[in-house]
């Protein structure tokens, strides 16, 4: 393309009329598509001039159209494009979901100063690297969060993924996308399960059978703590349950009947220790499990145990005294403990284990102020 051209197109930006100044936008976006990969870089910053000029004194009707034909070609002017990703959403949403020019700090700028329609648009794009999402997550509402899930482009880090998980314990939305999301850590996965769907639940167990075993020492090795650990600090109103089950371990009394027992005499607190105690978890994540509202949790945490079928029925009934549930409630989460496998069962109590040895004691409190009320 010759200079004396590029010259007449500088000429005719300078055409006072509204609708001739259209035509001559088009005229110089057709050229630019034409020649864009053989331009210098002299050239492409004469067609950046021009087009931003002309552009950004039309309608955003016109703006869309250019940003549009632009969003397609790797050669477009990086200063235009910029300009058009921070216009409008109808000009920006183009550029900001194909656009290849934008570099991932163009992108962590619009997303920390535009709006949450410009990040949704953001969520549409085909790959999105790392620290581009921790600042969709840092910004976005849930409607961003939901799109990001389910874009399998987008990488997103092991911090933003823990936000996720615990926005998404008050969003239904992002159950599914999360629960099968293929780089969903592991134990993340089964931190969901407190708060997802019955066939969720059922698929985080079943992907719990495919987890390996190296993968998850690895998992929780740095926070495995001992039990004589993980009950320093305990209110004093644990000491009493806790020397209560101790006596029984030592006596080799500490069993599935005995913990039967408890619950029909009332003894909630010595019933969680020694469940506790015989899951080899610490009292917290024993707490969550007992009183996981489903009884699913339970389910769960029977099955790892290796207790018997009618222990558990006995158990969930006796924990659940207080709720009258349908007949086909009770077989349903029966049938779970059916199909749970005992390897799944164990993983799960494993990840949970360690989840809760890195939150804060206020979840203790939380299921104390539970047991009490029950």
């Amino acid at each position: 393309m010759g200079t004396q051209q590029l010259q007449n197109l500088i000429e005719l930006a300078k055409e006072p009329s509204g609708e001739r100044r259209r035509e001559l936008l088009r005229e110089v976006t057709d050229l630019f598509m034409v020649h864009s990969e053989h331009l210098n870089p002299s050239e492409t910053e004469h067609f950046n001039d021009i087009m931003g000029k002309v552009a950004f004194e039309l309608e955003m009707k016109v703006r869309k159209e250019l940003a549009e034909r632009l969003s397609e070609t790797d050669a477009a002017p990086h200063e235009l494009i910029t300009k058009l990703a921070n216009d409008e959403i109808e000009v920006a949403r183009p550029v900001l979901m194909k656009s290849n020019v934008l570099k991932n700090s163009d992108l962590i700028d619009i997303v920390r100063s535009q709006g949450q329609d410009h990040l949704l648009a953001v969520t549409g794009r085909d790959v999105i690297d790392e620290e581009v999402s921790d600042h969709l997550v840092e910004h976005g509402d849930d409607q961003v969060l939901e799109s990001l899930v389910k874009n399998e482009g987008a990488k997103i880090s092991r911090q933003s993924m823990e936000t996720v998980v615990i926005r998404a314990e008050d969003n239904e939305k992002l159950h599914a996308p999360l629960v099968t999301r293929k780089d969903i850590p592991p134990d993340l996965m089964n931190e969901m399960f407190f708060f997802v769907s019955n066939t969720l639940r059922e698929q985080i167990m079943k992907a719990n059978e495919g987890i390996d075993e190296n993968l998850l020492d690895e998992v929780i090795k740095d926070t495995k703590l001992t039990l004589e650990e993980e009950t320093k600090g305990l209110s004093g109103d644990w000491s009493q349950p806790e020397r209560f089950i101790r006596r029984k371990q030592r006596f080799n009394e500490l069993n599935q009947s005995l913990l039967v027992q408890l619950l029909r005499q009332g003894q909630m607190p010595e019933f969680v220790v020694g469940f506790a105690r015989l899951a080899d978890i610490d009292i917290r994540t024993a707490q969550r499990i007992i009183f996981d509202s489903g009884c699913e949790a339970l389910a769960v945490g029977c099955k790892a145990i290796k207790f018997d079928r009618s222990t558990f029925s006995n158990l969930m009934l006796l924990t659940d005294s207080g709720k009258v549930r349908k007949p086909e409630e009770v077989a349903e989460v029966i049938e779970m403990y059916d199909h749970i496998s005992v390897e799944s069962a164990q993983r799960a109590l494993r990840f949970w284990r360690t989840r809760m040895n890195t939150q804060s004691k206020a979840a203790l409190e939380k299921a104390s102020a539970s047991m009490e009320r029950g």
